[in-house]
């Protein structure tokens, strides 16, 4: 098989971050590329990240409701640290279960 050596302009952080992620599947650069080409010709498209379904919408909604703490910021907002508002209301959560 005949190679050719392909070049693209990527931001540094975009390109070093993918590198990692690659590393990561046990992939390299040349994998990626080669794939992207094959799917480019099976295609005949780019590949494109896949719009959630409505399910997988419903459950981040509910899953940031559930993870969502009331925090007054007005007026009223407490002093301190969030961390701490935080450690606090889970606190008063865990004693209203008892």
């Amino acid at each position: 098989m005949d190679n050719t050596l392909v070049s693209a302009r990527v931001p540094r952080a975009k390109k070093d971050a993918g590198v990692g992620v690659l590393a990561s599947l046990g992939a390299t650069t040349s994998d990626l590329i080669n794939c992207a080409f094959d799917y480019v010709l099976s295609h005949r498209e780019l590949p494109t990240a896949l719009a959630p379904s409505r399910q997988s919408q419903a459950d981040f909604a509910r899953f940031v409701e559930e993870s969502t703490l009331p925090i007054p910021w007005g007026e009223d907002a407490p002093e301190g640290d969030y961390r701490a508002l935080i450690r606090d209301r889970r606190l008063a959560d865990y004693e209203s279960l008892a």
